[in-house]
């Protein structure tokens, strides 16, 4: 009777082993990212990450974006003015899989710790009179969100992530403040097994 429970046992880790391999123990991902920031759409960004998976539901994750504002003010009295904000993050921090054998689907929760460096450069001239102010300043970004990712291989598409986004850096005029917002991102997933 021993025995034979044994081998059931034995049997039954023996079908487990694959379902436990199919796992990524990494994954790296890359893709294009929008982001609302404060009072600006910023609509030219890029999002990567890098994620180490402890078992089939957690994993750590590390992710840097960057995102690129720039507009243009022709006034008709003779004023240019041209602006520009950079804003780059690098956040770590746990993120929860639910993947399922059965589902190329798998949907993912993150909460995202970090850094952000804001550069803000304004130029204006008038009249042959040109003047410009820069700043650069570093500061606390963190994010909550999302996505999901759709594919069972070793590629996947990530179909959609939509974060919550916080940054607190000093603005021009060298006064801390916090900026919330929502970036959204979409590309590649490449898994290791």
């Amino acid at each position: 009777m021993l025995i034979r429970r044994m081998l059931v046992v034995v049997a039954v880790l023996y079908c487990a082993i694959p379902a436990f391999s199919q796992t990524p123990k990494a994954e790296i991902f890359g893709g294009y990212s929008y982001a609302r920031q404060g009072d600006l759409n910023i609509n030219k960004g890029w999002n990567g990450s890098v994620t180490g998976n402890f078992n089939r539901w957690f994993g750590v994750e590390g992710d840097i974006s960057g995102h690129y504002y720039t507009e243009d003010i022709f006034d008709p009295s003779g004023v240019n003015v041209r602006a520009d904000a950079n804003f780059l993050t690098y956040r770590v921090g746990p993120k929860f899989s639910f993947r399922s054998e059965e589902s190329p689907v798998t949907p993912f929760a993150h909460f995202l710790i970090g850094g952000a460096r804001t550069k803000v450069t304004g130029a204006a001239s008038y009249a042959g009179t040109n003047v410009s102010v820069s700043e650069s300043s570093n500061g606390l970004a963190g994010a909550v969100g999302g996505g999901i990712d759709i594919g069972k291989g070793s590629i996947a598409v990530r179909a959609i992530q939509v974060d919550y986004s916080m940054l607190q850096v000093n603005d021009v005029f060298g006064s801390s403040g916090t900026s919330n917002g929502l970036r959204l991102s979409f590309g590649v997933v490449f898994r290791f097994r």
